[in-house]
C-alpha cells in the first residue's frame, strides 16, 4: 500500500481521453499533463469506504493548486467541508 500503480495511473488519463472524445469529439489534448506518482506525503486512504471523500478532497486541493494536506483522521472534517460545498453551490 502506498506505492504507485503506473499501469492503473495510465488507465485512467486513457479513460479520461476516452471519454473527451466520446463525449466531445476529437483528442483530449495531454500534452501537458505530468502523471505524478504517490510521494511520502500523499495522503493514504486506510479503510474501504472513504475513497469517494479522498477523491473529493484529492480534486478540491488540486482545483486550488495545493498540496494536499489531509489525512485519513481528518475525515470527518472533509466530509462537513464536501457536504458545505454542496449546500452553498
Amino acid at each position: 500500500m502506498g506505492g504507485t500503480d503506473w499501469g492503473k495511473l495510465k488507465g485512467l488519463l486513457q479513460y479520461l481521453k476516452d471519454e473527451w472524445k466520446a463525449k466531445k469529439g476529437g483528442e483530449m489534448d495531454v500534452s501537458e499533463w505530468e502523471l505524478v506518482g504517490c510521494q511520502e506525503s500523499t495522503p493514504r486512504q486506510l479503510n474501504g469506504f472513504d475513497c469517494g471523500v479522498f477523491t473529493c478532497m484529492f480534486a478540491d486541493f488540486v482545483t486550488k493548486d495545493c498540496e494536499p494536506v489531509f489525512q485519513q483522521e481528518h475525515i470527518t472534517q472533509c466530509r462537513q467541508r464536501i457536504a458545505l460545498s454542496i449546500m452553498k453551490n
